[in-house]
């Protein structure tokens, strides 16, 4: 059985590493450079927090958080800076209050913070009404993560392209048959989309259409006089703080899902809006005060109705997707990758078929 995974990402890689030890041949196909798009252009955040967790989010961010153990046993390199979620209003600081609770019944050192109790993060409480904080919480390179995984894969068996574009996915009968690729066509007998915010694009080659909306994640880098101190910052007005050697990066982390919404992925502009939005953030991080911005991008995310990604079968025979990560790609890409291999084995654990069906919304 011919396994062709499409995307070169941190989902994709994470993948194609789970599946290289196993009797699957197979293929990874990345247009660009391992990690190069999607994956690169974000914060890197390896999160075990959540607001308003069940105890399935808690779940499967544990079982990501596992494999990352792992991947720095071999090399990978990861900061603990811990994260904050900080409320604007009295009711978001309640559901935060709460969050903590839930995060430490799982075994996740959490703790609410009161607005005056904010200052000891970085953080100047004035008009803020606290915060959750998470301080085991880490930051990686993303796309360093991606080529350890990569690397994993070759080491395993699997054959990883890179510079080759996939065109087509030709059907026979209701079941995958090939990928059409700038390079020819590869025979197939399954295909997984792991194509982040081009996962529609793909998913309308074979026909089918999924819950999946772009979000939009532009992102400043700037730089300080001194070391940024502090975890990195979410605000409840979806801006983030994420301190790195020089500065910090200062971003849009928006997750809600508009059905039907699409974007121009080659746009890459950052608007005024975003900038003046961004620097509004001194008022609440004294250390960003006189930061000069030194470079900018943009990163696209695919969000589903729920905020958990869609991962398995289709109505296609063969045709399986791991996408709509929601903006939480990098923390649970290893754990997506559990799910594939269990799918292709025919041993993953009902709940997280279920719970990350790709057919879960219909009626």
């Amino acid at each position: 059985m011919h396994t062709v995974i499409v995307g070169g990402g941190i989902v994709g890689t994470a993948i194609a590493a789970r599946l290289g030890p196993t009797d699957h041949e197979v293929t990874l196909l990345e247009r660009s450079k391992i990690g190069e798009e999607t994956t690169a252009a974000s914060a890197g955040l390896l999160m075990r927090t959540v607001v308003g967790p069940d105890p399935f989010d808690l779940r499967i961010r544990e079982r990501a958080h596992r494999r990352y153990r792992e991947l720095r046993e071999d090399s990978l390199e990861t900061d603990r800076i811990g994260i904050v979620y900080v409320a604007e209003t009295p009711a978001f600081a309640d559901r935060l209050a709460d969050s903590a609770g839930r995060l430490r019944e799982g075994g996740i050192d959490a703790s609410f913070l009161e607005s005056s109790e904010l200052v000891g993060v970085g953080i100047e409480p004035e008009g803020l009404e606290g915060g959750l904080y998470t301080p085991e919480d880490r930051v990686c390179d993303p796309v360093a993560a991606a080529t350890l995984f990569a690397d994993r894969a070759r080491a395993a068996g699997v054959d990883v392209r890179t510079g080759v574009s996939v065109t087509d996915v030709e059907t026979r009968e209701g079941a995958v048959a090939a990928v059409e690729t700038d390079e020819g066509r590869l025979a197939a007998d399954r295909v997984i989309n792991a194509t982040g915010p081009w996962a529609p694009q793909l998913d309308e080659a074979v026909g089918i259409e999924l819950p999946l909306c772009h979000t939009r994640g532009p992102m400043l880098a700037v730089e300080t006089g001194e070391p940024l101190e502090g975890p990195t910052a979410i605000f409840e007005s979806k801006r983030y703080v994420r301190p790195t050697e020089r500065g910090a990066w200062l971003g849009a982390y928006r997750t809600d899902y508009t059905e039907g919404q699409r974007y121009d992925l080659a746009d890459r502009s950052i608007s005024a809006s975003f900038r003046d939005s961004a620097r509004e953030l001194e008022a609440f991080v004294p250390g960003l005060e006189g930061a000069t911005v030194v470079d900018d991008w943009v990163g696209y995310r695919t969000v589903t109705p729920d905020g958990r990604p869609l991962v398995g079968e289709t109505g296609i025979e063969g045709y399986l997707v791991a996408v709509g990560l929601s903006g939480q790609g990098i923390t649970l890409a290893p754990a997506v990758a559990d799910v594939v291999r269990g799918i292709l084995e025919g041993d993953v654990d009902p709940e997280y078929r279920r719970r990350l069906s790709p057919t879960r919304f219909r009626d």
